[in-house]
């Protein structure tokens, strides 16, 4: 396992300043450190041997306690700028992930949902003790051994000579250990993923499996996913608890030695008291960053495995990537949409999900796509949309294609509805607003009562300003109508509605339907729908796919007058 990720470095300029940091804080732990053992070494000597009293020795101690502070003042840096970094770092990741996910990756198939949100949250909080107490031991682990064992050799070069020897016993046996902790973290890692994406997706699905009575097998599901994290946790322990004991017994080993030696030494006259004292002072200080940056390996395990894997996923390319020359997209308004012989197949799939598709989309018309599911009708709206590019063929708008069009710039002029629509935790008016930040309470209100809601908004106990939570209080048909004001409130030039009346019982599905046939002409308007009734009373055209193909056009709703037509 890499004991750092070069790619976390590149992306977070705040763990590329705390890694700077750490150089000079390790070089000047070191100083003070061998600046403490020599204080005591020279004031054991003058005391014992010298027979002077404590209060000779009083500058000396005076530099001992400077030296203690500083010590200290030392380690609260390494622990307050690993923090700072950690908080900068994690707020980097997440913000890079949300928009990878949103805007370069938005149409991933096989991405869960809740394994995302467990990357974004637990993972990405893993990352405070790498930052915090594993990255400060790893600079000490290379600044005072080496500082240590300059200072010895000049002094005793016996001594240094089996500190050298016994040094690399603990590296070579944490590189040993940090092998098996590695395979456990990542295994602890994604147990821990796919036990939290398979809550969040239950619970997201609470009233579908209610509604089937499937609730009993996702509990026996749960079940399994939170053993198979617990067995992996509780081998990760037992990993843990004996590289402990393994690197304890090795600095101990290599204390006892140095120490024997010394004694003998001593003993012999073949040293002076006061360089023997302070390399003995000296000695567990050799072990200890080792030993201690070994012990965190532990703790920052977690935090790599989760950075590696939301750094994985921010390194696959975009689904629509940005062309080095974008050109501005022409208004759907003024111009048709038209698609060429499109074909489209998800990774991983030999049957292609859209297969030579060809139609095109006047402006003002409203088109209906019609089939079974999996007949493409939802691979259509997400190409048309950018989240996604086609395999072969062009869209294009007017003589223009998208592909040379920056594909957040196309969707500044569409408006969608997606097949399941969320909505925040604001008021009703915050969350018809979030199809357009900048919009009046006038727009707002004039969207609801576009989409049919403005009625039984106003009828809640404070009608706009009502607090929805997490949509509780309201139908499914009044949140749909909800989230189609939201649609309206953009005032696009393309409106997309991904099955606007699905999952709803028949009398929302009815209002749904009056409000947009009630919708008065201007954008364009792209239905993907399995209800016929809903294609026939809305859309001019009908165009029904099958397999992902179109086998049948026809005629849809005519305009009954001009007005309607304008």
């Amino acid at each position: 396992m890499r004991f750092l990720d070069a790619r976390l470095a590149r992306i977070s300029p705040a763990a590329r300043r705390f890694a700077a940091l750490c150089v000079p804080l390790g070089l000047a732990t070191a100083a003070v450190i061998v600046a403490q053992a020599v204080l005591l070494g020279r004031i054991v000597a003058d005391v014992l041997l010298d027979g002077r009293g404590l209060h000779a020795e009083t500058p000396l101690l005076v530099w001992l306690a400077a030296a203690s502070v500083a010590r200290g003042l030392l380690a609260w840096g390494f622990e307050a700028g690993g923090h700072l970094a950690a908080a900068s770092a994690t707020r980097d990741l997440r913000r890079r992930l949300v928009a990878h996910v949103l805007a370069a990756r938005p149409a991933d198939q096989g991405e869960s949902t809740g394994e995302l949100a467990a990357a974004a949250v637990t993972g990405v909080d893993a990352l405070d003790p790498y930052f915090a107490r594993y990255l400060p031991q790893l600079a000490l682990a290379a600044a005072v051994p080496p500082a240590i064992l300059v200072w010895v050799a000049f002094h005793d070069l016996e001594s240094a000579g089996v500190m050298a020897v016994t040094l690399p016993l603990i590296p070579l046996f944490g590189a040993i250990v940090g092998r098996a902790t590695g395979r456990q973290a990542r295994a602890r890692y994604q147990a821990l993923a796919r036990l939290g994406g398979h809550f969040l997706d239950v619970v997201s699905g609470l009233p579908t499996l209610r509604a089937f009575n499937r609730g009993r097998a996702q509990v026996e599901r749960l079940a399994q996913s939170a053993d198979a994290y617990r067995r992996e946790t509780m081998a990760t322990l037992r990993v843990a608890f004996l590289s402990a004991l393994v690197l304890e017994l090795a600095a101990m080993m290599g204390t006892a030695v140095v120490a024997v030696e010394i004694g003998i030494r001593l003993a012999n006259g073949g040293i002076t008291l006061a360089p023997a004292f302070a390399i003995l002072v000296l000695t567990p200080e050799l072990y200890a960053p080792l030993r201690s940056a070994a012990a965190q390996f532990h703790a920052a395990a977690d935090g790599v495995a989760a950075a590696g894997g939301i750094l994985d996923r921010l390194e696959r390319p975009p689904a629509v990537p940005v062309p080095e020359r974008p050109v501005a997209p022409l208004d759907p308004r003024d111009v048709p949409i038209r698609l060429a012989s499109v074909s489209h197949t998800y990774p991983g799939r030999t049957e292609p999900a859209l297969d030579d598709v060809s139609l095109t989309i006047s402006p003002g018309e409203r088109v209906a796509l019609t089939g079974p599911s999996g007949s493409g009708k939802s691979t259509l709206v997400s190409l048309l949309l950018r989240f996604d590019r086609p395999a072969r063929g062009r869209i294009m708008a007017g003589g223009l294609d998208l592909d040379d069009v920056d594909p957040a710039a196309w969707r500044e002029l569409l408006a969608w509805l997606p097949q399941r629509p969320r909505l925040p935790i604001a008021s009703v008016a915050g969350a018809i607003r979030l199809g357009r930040p900048d919009a009046s309470y006038g727009a707002v209100a004039a969207a609801a009562r576009l989409a049919a809601a403005d009625e039984f908004i106003r009828a809640l106990p404070a009608g706009y300003d009502t607090p929805l939570g997490a949509g509780r209080g309201l139908s499914a048909g009044q949140l749909r109508r909800l989230a189609l004001a939201r649609a309206l409130v953009r005032d696009a030039s393309l409106v997309v509605l991904d099955e606007p009346t699905t999952g709803l019982d028949p009398a929302s599905a009815q209002a749904v339907a009056e409000a947009l046939a009630a919708l008065p002409r201007g954008p364009s308007m792209l239905i993907a729908t399995h209800d016929g009734e809903l294609a026939e009373r809305v859309a001019d055209r009908v165009i029904h796919l099958e397999d992902g193909r179109v086998r049948s056009v026809r005629s849809g709703r005519a305009p009954a007058t001009l007005e309607e037509w304008l």
